[in-house]
């Protein structure tokens, strides 16, 4: 039947899940959001593939702050059993046989990003499975947090979001930063009608990662410093990016970048510089690096995740600045200025107001988890879709294209592309179900139309239609 085609298709063989690590104090920061999502009649089921020390076991702490209930963990071997251990729950080393086995309503991916795609689609094919060994009339599986960026190229990335759609089961992307209650602030000062029209922005990350983070000798971690997996553009700006376009609500047109990889030369850039023209003509800047000491970063400014020692200095560090028409305000400090109704001609002649706030600092992945949980029950939409996380990988496919081209790139080009790029990818999976079925793949039924993949023979004009248009909004 369609449905066992379905379920085979998504059962293929892949990568396991990521390999283990520690992670001190993450426990206390879980408990931060728990009087804002008391638990519920039936808890709110989660696993956390690849509990890894730098996210994955901080989600494993937050599921309990968040009214749910930690199922279980899945790694990529089964006497990596250290996580498992310290949360008292079932340690598995294939997601498939996750899914199958244990009643899940929410799963988080926090393998590395080349191993996304895979992981959801075992995870699907499990969830998929037990429900049809059930009986049931629907899947227990509701929602899929899938870490950033959602995959490693923009064809995975849509055939993911295909997948999960396919399934009846919701994606949030992991843009954490976007639960802080500094982005929230930010978002609701720059889009504010006293902000004025946005006039333009500035972007910074720039730190020094230790040469431990790389250990080139050590194959787990070899993807950190490999074309189209790792590197800074892919893992870390595209945090800024998101944070661009939440934070103002506009989208990315174009970009121009320029990259350096002389600080390591590695295969991956090192350091680099973006030209931004947004959907309303607005342009900006962003810059950043990862072969530099230097404060000047959404993690030290914020100082939201404990793993960062302190800046030194009591003077405020931003790493945004936007300037709108009548107010200009930087991140993370909040601070704005503007002229005062005392001045008769607002201009360099006349003296600024400076305004300044405080805001309650709050763990964005505890909020993040309560979200997810929220989803998970049904209550609300994820505040980063797939769709949406789409647009932002976009913008970051767009940065690499410009700076191999010498030339901007729209982002929307690329998405176009990606949909071909995607139907690609199905095919591949249904070649491969057909050598595993020892059959012709032209005996098995062709996958129906699906908004996110526009067949072969459509025109580009429908493809990007199908895309950016369709029913729901990526923005959505």
């Amino acid at each position: 039947t369609p449905m066992t085609v379905a379920s085979l298709l998504l059962a293929k063989d892949a990568p396991a899940a990521l390999a283990p690590a520690t992670h001190p104090g993450v426990m206390a920061a879980a408990a931060m959001l728990a009087k804002k999502c008391p638990p519920a009649a039936t808890p709110c089921r989660i696993a956390v593939v690849g509990a890894g020390r730098l996210v994955g076991v901080h989600h494993c702490a937050a599921a309990a702050g968040a009214g749910a209930e930690l199922a279980c963990v899945c790694q990529r071997r089964a006497d990596d059993a250290e996580v498992a251990e310290r949360f008292g729950v079932p340690v598995y080393s294939d997601a498939f046989e996750m899914a199958r086995q244990e009643e899940l309503h929410g799963i988080v991916i926090a393998a590395p990003t080349h191993l996304h795609l895979p992981l959801v689609r075992r995870c699907l094919a499990g969830a998929i499975a037990r429900r049809d060994a059930l009986g049931a009339p629907s899947l227990a599986l509701r929602a899929l947090l899938v870490e950033k960026p959602i995959c490693e190229s923009l064809a995975a990335a849509v055939r993911l979001v295909e997948l999960a759609e396919e399934a009846g089961v919701k994606v949030l992307v992991g843009h954490q930063r976007r639960h802080s209650i500094f982005v929230k602030r930010a978002r609701d000062l720059a889009q504010d009608a006293n902000f004025g029209p946005l006039r333009g922005f500035s972007l910074e990350f720039a730190l020094l990662k230790p040469q431990s983070y790389f250990q080139r000798d050590d194959p787990r971690l070899a993807w950190r410093g490999q074309k189209g997996k790792g590197g800074p553009a892919l893992i870390n700006l595209i945090h800024d990016m998101d944070l661009l376009r939440f934070i103002t609500g506009h989208e990315v047109a174009r970009v121009f970048a320029c990259l350096s990889s002389s600080a390591r030369n590695g295969e991956v850039e090192d350091t680099g510089a973006v030209t931004v023209v947004l959907d309303n003509g607005v342009v900006g800047t962003m810059f950043f690096s990862d072969c530099a000491p230097s404060p000047w970063s959404y993690e030290f400014t914020t100082q939201e995740n404990k793993k960062y020692p302190p800046v030194p200095g009591s003077d405020a560090k931003d790493c945004y600045h936007f300037y709108g028409a009548q107010r200009s305000l930087a991140f993370p400090s909040l601070r704005r200025f503007h002229y005062g109704r005392e001045v008769a001609e607002p201009g360099w002649d006349a003296p600024l107001t400076l305004e300044s706030e405080a805001v309650e600092m709050k763990d964005p992945i505890a909020s993040q988890m309560c979200h997810f949980v929220r989803v998970c029950r049904g209550l609300v939409e994820p505040v980063c879709s797939g769709r949406d996380g789409l647009r932002s990988l976009a913008a970051i496919e767009a940065v690499h294209r410009s700076a191999e081209t010498s030339a901007p790139v729209c982002p929307a080009d690329l998405l176009k592309d990606a949909v071909q790029g995607a139907c690609a990818i199905r095919a591949e999976e249904v070649e491969a179900l057909a050598l595993e079925l020892n059959k012709s793949a032209t005996h098995l039924k062709t996958p129906s139309y699906h908004p996110l993949s526009a067949c072969a023979q459509e025109s580009e004009a429908t493809a990007t239609e199908a895309i950016v248009y369709h029913q729901v909004s990526l923005s959505t």
